[in-house]
């Protein structure tokens, strides 16, 4: 039997150890690079602080201020709008006592929000100017009542003498606080 030979030498079957290293040499390569990238940006990130990605916003305006602002854009509505104008004016004389007086006012109605306001120790000729005021303003906003143009003007001179008020009063009581 020694007459028989083989043609060809016999084929491997499987993968090739050569590609397989070459595969494996790859994937650590690609991982050891992935790791180096964490690291740097993980450093990178501690070396810039917690704070530097952190959008800087202007502090916000004083309650006074705020409110001031927002009673100088009405003009336009009281001549296109009354209604509306009703509405917006009694935002923001709600938000101004809310943070006036830090209480909830957006979220009160009339009769909550006097009874909030007496509780307050709010003066009694500028508390009865309110309540009177509040009291009409629910009457044109629901009740459909028509205001007359004085009539408006007027309110808006009470709402400006209103918050000044309050918001002076507010700050000489915070300038005392923080003097003590």
């Amino acid at each position: 039997m020694q007459d028989i030979h083989d043609i060809r030498p016999p084929v491997q079957v499987g993968m090739d150890p050569f590609f397989l290293k070459v595969a494996l040499i790859a994937l650590a390569l690609m991982l050891l690079v992935c790791v180096a990238l964490l690291v740097y940006r993980y450093l990178r990130r501690k070396k810039s602080g917690p704070g530097t990605n952190l959008l800087m916003l202007p502090m916000p305006l004083p309650p006074l201020e705020t409110a001031l602002s927002e009673l100088g854009c009405l003009d336009d509505l009281m001549v296109t709008h009354p209604r509306y104008y009703y509405f917006r004016l009694t935002e923001i004389i709600k938000r101004f006592i809310g943070k006036a007086f830090k209480i909830k006012a957006l979220e009160m109605n009339t009769q909550e929000l006097t009874s909030a306001l007496r509780e307050v120790g709010l003066d009694r000729g500028l508390f009865a100017d309110t309540r009177e005021f509040l009291l009409c303003a629910d009457m044109i906003k629901y009740a459909g009542q028509v205001p007359s143009s004085p009539m408006m003007k007027g309110h808006l001179a009470f709402v400006r003498t209103f918050v000044t008020r309050v918001g002076e009063k507010n700050e000489e009581t915070t300038v005392e606080e923080k003097d003590v």
